[in-house]
């Protein structure tokens, strides 16, 4: 087909440019735009110029990486999953490999993870790509301070590009606080310096020891409009706290928005504000209506010095004072003189005194039916705040801003803001019970990962609240007894050695070893409880047992006794040939290998199998639930298998520690796939033996399991699910302890009627089913309990369904698949603490206030030391 006529002078007047530049690059200009085609005629050197920069670019280029939710600091947490984004920009042409990063060794295993996901980038397009990635470092271990990342196409032995990608690991005890506010976040950057955000024992003046402990730390976004949330329900674990000042609820994203109903419903804790600035009406047509605890009713008040005299009175400062605006950050206006720490508990009440022009606003709220309601003090009946729970977790609507000017300046908001914002209890007291007040408190302890936030997975935190009892139990010894402690941990191999000391990469501080060693929340410890009793499950019901050391020793006996005395018998007394002897040993090490095998081989019936056990946890009323998944494989040769979830794109798979590995074991490595679909991939079994793998997902259920009340006091329980749950057991906790009611077997779709408490024995064994045994598993499950404010009154469903749950696939095929699944469902929770009781104010105690109020002890009149 011919050209029309009006273009022959463009082609022409190209090709002379071609001509002209004198580079073979310049003809590719013939086919280029219009635009393009003028500007070289237009301009030929700066044409030329830009043709010799693109040849100089690399064929790959790495922008930045970022780690959810953090916009710039490449912070994270060991022992959770982070979603990490990658930028990067393919130059010479389009691209198809897969991005991945390099091994990660697991603490005590001989085993590595490479996290991986497949890379599409299109030529001279910025392409995002986003990972999980989790970093376990063990306490003995430096710290990484990067982690390479590298492009490889697939069955290519060398990677294309690859490059270093930073990261800063953060003490597993501090929680994130996000800010999510319309205008710029600064306003919130003095919240890093209030004294609720960080241990009172700790010396203000030494920052390095302030970082490595603190209790929270902020993360405001880069653009004040798109704050840096992870899609993944499962990374928002390290987030304690977000606070939502005025920003619109469709500028986050949908799949956000999931991911915060989830994080929400096992214990996280959002706070809307309110007061001056845009009105909480934004939130009434969101996602987030279902769940408010109140309603903007449009009557909002202006208050002045008068009217804040009960806030003043009910949150007095703090011992510590609020450091000053640093440069930078703007000062309040007319902000008082901040009191001096004296070492006491708590100032005297600081009043508040609003510019004559400029009251505080407080946005009219009416509570919803079951929320609960906080004032602004004792006499006053105007309402500050109102709580609504969700699930774990709660919903905090503010009704005056806590950056206001006004507030900002007062030395009260540090009290406010920890014990209404982030319900943050106060520190325990240190010393003995006999020790006066003042010492006490001038010994206070600090705070764990536990009490800084709501946020509970049944599966890794099952007993954290008692392990953190006995940590900080511990901690208070060790103040008292002038040792130096040695923390050791288990064996680490490590393949790619890029966590070991060298003189450029020196070993840690005891401060950073010491920080790195407290617990945290939500972590993927597989030496957890319930990890413990599944392992031990998997291990029962394959069948393969080792052998004890009884057996060990009488073949080792035999043995000996075989190759030296009778050996040399027979050839001897006999045969009367001795150098014989010598000839016959290798033939009897055969037989006896072959001999012993034999005995402690087991006949299995198949090839290959997987065993498995599931836990389901589920919050009342909730159509989602979190599913943890503890399986072993097993093959009678050596295989590499493939676990994968092509159902759900929101799943992690990882290996699992068996704790029976031995020193100078192979190590191995496998690849943690998270898109397109979920898996693990190239797991290696050994012959005859179990390797162990876990995985976790949130799914969607076909319907909720709920408690309805009726009119007469009579309970129903609806199973709404497609599950059959048997062996249902009714656990409540009250003040008054524990009570279980027999439920028995609920059918999927079906109700049953709840009879009185403690009417029907409890089964303690679970019989006729063939697989995995859940009756130990079951037991712990119904005799657990939170003993923290923040889950008392609950009402909990325990019961177990047959097989593992579906929606995973095995390559190679599997001969038998078999599993039980556990079901833990919290029906309903209690009301949220309120901030003014004992656990969050000193005060609250008459006694205890008497104490504190009381002169304070000159130094010429020391405190008696208690009798021993």
């Amino acid at each position: 087909m011919k050209r029309p006529a009006r273009i022959a002078p463009a082609l022409f007047a190209a090709v002379l440019a071609a001509l002209a530049l004198g580079d073979r690059a310049a003809m590719a200009q013939l086919s280029a735009s219009d635009e393009e085609r003028l500007q070289i005629l237009s301009d030929p050197e700066a044409a030329k110029a830009k043709v010799k920069d693109e040849k100089a670019r690399p064929p790959f280029e790495f922008f930045r990486s970022q780690f959810a939710p953090f916009d710039i600091l490449p912070f994270i947490k060991p022992r959770t999953w982070n979603t990490v984004t990658l930028e990067l920009r393919a130059n010479e042409a389009d691209y198809e490999g897969s991005l991945q990063f390099q091994p990660v060794a697991l603490p005590g295993m001989p085993q590595a993870v490479v996290y991986a996901r497949d890379a599409r980038l299109t030529k001279e397009q910025r392409s995002r790509l986003s990972l999980q990635v989790m970093v376990q470092r063990p306490p003995d271990i430096k710290s990484p301070t990067e982690i390479g990342v590298e492009l490889i196409r697939p069955g290519a032995i060398r990677a294309d590009e690859a490059w270093p990608v930073p990261l800063k690991l953060i003490s597993p005890n501090q929680m994130l606080v996000v800010i999510m506010s319309k205008e710029s976040s600064s306003q919130y950057a003095a919240w890093n310096r209030y004294p609720c955000f960080m241990p009172s024992s700790i010396d203000p003046g030494d920052a390095i020891a302030l970082d490595l402990n603190r209790y929270y730390r902020l993360v405001m976004p880069e653009h004040a409009d798109r704050p840096f949330l992870s899609p993944h329900p499962l990374t928002w674990g390290s987030i304690s706290h977000v606070i939502w000042d005025g920003l619109a609820a469709d500028s986050v994203p949908v799949s956000h928005q999931q991911a915060m109903l989830d994080w929400l419903h096992w214990g996280g804790q959002l706070v809307l504000v309110g007061g001056a600035g845009p009105s909480l009406t934004i939130f009434r047509d969101s996602f987030l209506q279902p769940y408010l605890p109140a309603d903007p009713d449009g009557q909002d008040v202006l208050l002045g010095e008068a009217d804040l005299k009960p806030l003043a009175a009910a949150y007095r400062p703090g011992a510590m004072p609020v450091a000053p605006p640093q440069d930078g950050e703007e000062a309040a206006a007319e902000a008082p003189p901040r009191p001096a720490g004296n070492g006491r508990a708590y100032q005297p009440v600081a009043p508040l005194r609003p510019p004559p022009k400029r009251p505080v606003l407080l946005t009219g709220l009416k509570p919803r039916a079951g929320a609960s309601r906080i004032t602004l003090g004792e006499g006053s009946d105007r309402l500050l705040a109102v709580d609504g729970r969700v699930g774990r977790g709660r919903i905090t609507m503010l009704a005056v801003n806590p950056t206001e000017p006004t507030l900002a300046a007062w030395p009260g908001i540090d009290t406010l803001v920890r014990r209404v914002v982030l319900r943050r209890p106060e520190e325990p007291l240190g010393g003995l019970p006999g020790v006066p007040t003042e010492a006490r408190l001038s010994a206070r302890g600090m705070l764990e990962a536990v009490d800084l936030s709501w946020y509970r997975i049944t599966s890794r935190d099952h007993g954290a609240e008692a392990q953190a009892e006995a940590d900080r139990l511990h901690s208070q010894d060790l103040a008292r007894i002038p040792v130096k402690v040695q923390i050791k941990s288990p064996r680490v191999i490590s393949p790619t050695g890029v966590n070991q000391p060298s003189a450029s990469n020196p070993p840690n501080s005891e401060a950073e070893e010491a920080a790195m060693a407290r617990a945290g929340i939500a972590e993927w410890r597989d030496t957890a409880p319930i990890p413990r009793l599944c392992r031990d499950a998997l291990e029962k019901a394959s069948g393969i047992t080792v052998p004890s050391s009884w057996f060990v020793l009488r073949v080792i006996a035999a043995y000996l006794l075989a190759i030296v005395p009778l050996n040399w018998l027979v050839f001897r007394m006999l045969l009367n040939r001795r150098e014989w002897a010598w000839a016959v040993v290798p033939l009897l090490s055969l037989g006896f290998a072959m001999a012993v095998e034999r005995m402690a081989a087991y006949d299995m019936g198949y090839d290959s199998a997987c065993d498995e056990v599931d836990l389901l946890e589920v919050h009342g009323g909730y159509p989602r639930a979190h599913l943890s998944r503890f399986g072993s494989l097993y093959t009678t040769g050596r295989e590499r298998y493939t676990v994968a979830f092509p159902d759900n794109p929101l799943a992690l798979a990882m290996p699992f520690n068996s704790e029976r590995s031995i020193g100078g074991e192979e190590a191995s490595t496998a690849v943690c796939r998270s898109y397109p679909v979920p898996a693990l991939e190239g797991y290696a079994v050994q012959p005859r033996s179990l390797a162990l793998y876990r995985a976790e997902e949130y799914i969607d259920l076909p319907g909720a399991i709920s408690l309805k009340a009726g009119a007469a006091g009579q309970r129903t329980l609806i199973n709404a699910s497609e599950m059959e749950l048997r062996d249902a057991i009714l656990i409540e906790h009250a003040s008054g302890g524990r009570v279980q009611t027999r439920v028995g077997t609920i059918a999927p779709g079906a109700s049953a009627e709840v009879g009185p408490a403690g009417s029907s024995e409890i089964p303690e064994q679970v019989s006729g089913f063939d697989g995995p045994d859940p009756s130990l598993l079951l037991g712990v499950l119904r005799r657990s309990s939170d003993p923290l404010p923040e889950a008392a009154h609950e009402i909990r469903l325990v019961a177990w369904t047959p097989g593992p749950r579906g929606g995973q696939s095995f390559e190679p095929a599997l001969d038998r698949h078999r599993g039980v699944t556990l079901v833990l469902v919290h029906l309903r929770q209690g009301d949220a603490p309120a901030p003014d009781g004992l656990r969050y104010n000193l005060l609250a105690d008459e006694s205890l206030r008497k104490a504190l109020d009381a002169p304070a002890r000159t130094p010429e009149s020391p405190p008696r030391r208690p009798r021993r």
